[in-house]
């Protein structure tokens, strides 16, 4: 969703659409509905807006995709790229670390968009709270039912106590 700068009347701009996010690399785009504002205060732009969507994340346990509703609300501000430095070792300052920035009189809000929606989502999402996720041995997804291969192994750190339970055992008989 791209706003031309030059474009924002005085009293701001309003606009509302369905806007496609690929907030997932192997996913398709998800619709994301946005809701913006932005106005104009010389070069300086303020966006708020809301966007809702459902995004399709995968599970950390048993990665499978699911859909995860999110409605959220943002506000960022934008500056034109060229009042920045020019110079390679240019030291951010404390307010441009707040800000974002606009180049070409064009600003590109799908960017902000999946950002927001990345940073709400949690980090290890899942499909559902007992999710039981996948057989270490052979994959299989344990919330379809258990596997065939529930061998005990044994924690090569504790392999020593195993042998000195063998030892006491020996005693005993």
């Amino acid at each position: 969703m791209k706003i031309i700068i030059s474009d924002i009347p005085d009293e701001g701009l309003i606009q509302e659409a369905d806007q496609p996010l690929l907030i997932n690399d192997n996913a398709k785009p998800d619709i994301a509905h946005v809701f913006i504002k932005a106005v104009r205060f010389g070069k300086r732009v303020l966006v708020e807006g809301l966007v809702k969507i459902s995004a399709t994340l995968k599970c950390s346990r048993c990665l499978t995709e699911f859909p995860r509703p999110f409605d959220l609300a943002f506000k960022e501000e934008y500056l034109p790229s060229e009042d920045i430095s020019r110079d390679k070792d240019h030291e951010l300052t404390g307010g441009e670390m707040d800000v974002s920035f606009y180049s070409n009189d064009e600003l590109d809000i799908s960017e902000l968009l999946k950002e927001q929606v990345l940073l709400a989502a949690p980090m290890k999402p899942l499909c559902r709270d007992d999710c039981r996720g996948l057989c270490p041995a052979c994959g299989e997804d344990l919330n379809k039912g258990a596997c065939d291969c529930r061998k005990e192994e044994i924690d090569p750190r504790l392999a020593s106590l195993e042998k000195f339970k063998e030892l006491l055992k020996e005693r005993k008989e």
